[in-house]
C-alpha cells in the first residue's frame, strides 16, 4: 500500500484523523504523518494494529514535545509485515492537565515510554495499570523536560 492508500483507509473509518503536509526541506522519510485527537487515540490504535491491511505491530517509539503554548505526543509505528512507517501525532492544548489516553493495551512496549513522559514531562496517560515515576525519586517537584521547569537549588549549586 501506498501512503495515500494507507490514509484513505484511515480516514473511511476515521474521518476526523488529518494528514500532516510534508514541509518542504524538512527532513523526513517516507513515513505518513497524521494529527489525531486525544479521544480517537484508543480505537485509532487498535483498528492500526489489528486491521490485516494496515498490521501496524511494532511501536517503535513514544515521545513528546513542549512547544510552549501546547504539549505534543508522538508515536512512531512500524508494520513489519508490510514495512509501512506512520507517526501519529496527538496535540494536548491543556498545559495544567496534559491528558492523552494509554496505549499500552495495543502495544505493551509503550508502558515504560509513557512513564518516561509521565515522569519528565507530567503529561498523563489515562488508563496506565501503573502510571508512576520511572527515572526521578518519588518525592521529586516537577518535570524536568518542561520549558517551564526551574531546578531547584540543592547543596552543590
Amino acid at each position: 500500500m501506498t501512503n495515500d492508500e494507507i490514509l484513505a483507509v484511515i480516514t473511511g473509518k476515521f474521518p476526523e484523523i488529518q494528514a500532516i503536509p510534508k514541509v518542504q526541506g524538512q527532513a523526513r522519510g517516507d513515513e505518513l504523518y497524521l494529527s489525531v485527537p486525544a479521544q480517537k487515540l484508543p480505537e485509532l490504535c487498535r483498528f492500526l494494529r489489528f486491521d490485516p491491511p494496515l498490521a501496524f505491530d511494532f511501536l517503535s517509539f513514544v515521545t513528546s514535545v513542549d512547544w510552549k503554548d501546547r504539549y505534543e505526543v508522538v508515536y512512531y509505528l512500524v508494520s513489519t509485515l508490510h514495512k509501512h512507517k506512520l507517526v501519529l501525532k496527538v496535540n494536548l492544548a491543556d498545559r495544567a492537565t496534559p491528558e492523552v489516553p494509554t496505549v499500552t493495551d495495543v502495544w505493551a512496549g509503550a508502558d515504560w515510554q509513557e512513564r518516561e513522559i509521565f515522569d519528565l514531562m507530567g503529561i498523563t496517560f489515562r488508563g496506565h495499570y501503573n502510571l508512576r515515576r520511572i527515572l526521578l525519586p518519588d518525592d521529586w517537584e516537577g518535570h524536568p523536560l518542561r520549558k517551564d521547569y526551574v531546578p531547584t537549588p540543592d547543596r552543590y549549586d
